[in-house]
């Protein structure tokens, strides 16, 4: 070996140098496993989704509201008036919504996704629309109303989880839905049922009892004047979302109630709707709420957060090596690293991989046990001592205890991935402050392997 090959092998600049060109060779092998999980979290969503259309997709559930057809003079010609058909929608003055939900889980493959089967219980009272109310909603030139063609609408975004008849009882009368909406532009599926009114004004009570099948998330819209909505089910995480929140509200291990109350007077539309009105459908979507049953094992969100770790935990345990040469005057070469690399990247390979067959705990000790064993022998032997293999060993077994608890903390994943990269730094420099740099560099460690 020339003298120049021995300072430049002995260079701690040098070691610094290929260690950074090994971190960014491994990165390679490293985004190959970030687009694997994606890859496997796409298939999931896929197959959540095949499960879905099968038993039912997520639910909106909107109305009834009451639609009234009509006939307006919209402008005139020469040839004399032009009319259009338009439909004036009346929202219920009270609305009362009372739900008992189960939820269930099916499997397709190794892939799992939460179905429920609910049972609402609707029920409420409409003013009923008068000519007078019509024409001074409308503001146009009715020539014609068709009370006989009155009709009410419910909004139900997948029509397939309906399993049964649905008995639709409208002052006092028993009636029954139809499948559609009968051309309503408020809503794109649904049902509805004709009610022909004769436009005196007065009240109406409305109830029916509604068995809905649904995936993962269930959503209501505040239609009424005045809007309650009683839920409880067998779930025990239960996310709220939408424009409001339950208020009372109570979460068990495997049970939940949840409350809504809702007055008109929190939404950006009236109690009378004209279509068609561009902005209508949006606004009713914007003002719903509800619930989504979140699974807490969610493996593939977490992989994804471990791996972007990966570059850290390749400096950190690169770093544990070079500072052992440093103070064993031992020599590693390039290659070793790279076989302690690959070794930490395969560890993210087998959690995702185990993660999909057994409890997420379960795979990510698995996979931290193996590479850390796996890693510890292989440094007895090039350290050339038990103990250093032990001492690496319980870096190692630091490093995936703290990456298990920053990867479960998600609100707190920054502050903690923060605080262990300036402990980790701080320990480096505590270490290495008496060093002298340019000293090592003249000449091989005394120990160093030839």
């Amino acid at each position: 070996m020339t003298d120049f090959q021995s300072r430049i092998g002995f260079s701690p600049m040098w070691k610094i140098f290929s260690i950074g060109v090994l971190i960014l060779i491994l990165l390679i092998p490293l985004m190959m496993v970030r687009s694997l999980i994606d890859e496997r979290s796409i298939r999931y969503d896929e197959a959540v989704a095949e499960i879905s259309s099968r038993w039912g997709n997520e639910q909106s559930f909107s109305g009834p509201m009451i639609v009234v057809p009509y006939t307006e003079v919209v402008s005139r010609d020469k040839n004399g008036p032009v009319y259009a058909y338009r439909s004036a929608y009346f929202l219920p003055e009270d609305l009362k919504i009372e739900g008992a939900l189960e939820a269930e889980k099916r499997k397709i493959s190794i892939y799992e996704a939460v179905l429920y089967s609910v049972n609402l219980k609707v029920q409420g009272v409409f003013r009923l629309p008068t000519e007078a109310s019509l024409r001074a909603a409308s503001g146009g030139e009715i020539t014609k109303i068709h009370w006989d063609r009155a009709f009410a609408v419910i909004g139900i975004s997948d029509t397939r989880g309906i399993k049964q008849d649905l008995a639709f009882e409208w002052d006092g009368a028993r009636r029954s839905f139809l499948p559609g909406t009968n051309r309503s532009q408020l809503f794109a599926t649904g049902l509805h049922s004709a009610i022909h009114l004769d436009g005196k004004g007065g009240t109406a009570p409305f109830k029916f009892n509604l068995q809905l099948l649904g995936s993962r998330s269930l959503s209501f819209t505040p239609i009424g004047k005045s809007t309650n909505v009683k839920l409880e089910g067998g779930w025990g995480d239960p996310g709220f979302t939408g424009a409001l929140l339950p208020e009372p509200r109570t979460i068990t291990d495997n049970h939940f109630t949840a409350e809504w109350n809702a007055s008109y007077y929190g939404r950006s539309y009236g109690q009378i709707l004209i279509d068609p009105e561009a902005d209508a459908s949006g606004a009713i979507s914007a003002s719903s709420f509800g619930f989504q049953l979140i699974q807490t094992v969610d493996h593939y969100q977490k992989s994804e957060r471990a791996a972007k770790y990966g570059i850290l935990f390749l400096l950190l345990t690169f770093t544990a090596f070079f500072l052992f040469e440093i103070y064993t005057g031992l020599r590693l070469h390039p290659l070793q690293y790279l076989m302690v690399g690959s070794a930490m990247v395969v560890f993210y390979l087998l959690f995702v991989s185990l993660s999909e067959h057994v409890v997420f705990v379960v795979a990510y000790l698995i996979a931290a046990l193996a590479t850390t064993g796996l890693i510890s022998a292989y440094a007895a032997v090039i350290l050339r001592s038990r103990k250093r293999a032990g001492i690496l060993a319980g870096l190692l077994a630091a490093l995936y205890s703290y990456l298990y608890v920053v990867m479960t903390s998600e609100d707190s994943a920054l502050l903690l991935g923060s605080i262990a990269l300036f402990g980790f730094l701080s320990l480096v420099m505590y270490l290495t402050r008496k060093i002298d740099w340019y000293a090592m560099g003249k000449a091989a460690p005394a120990g160093a392997l030839k």
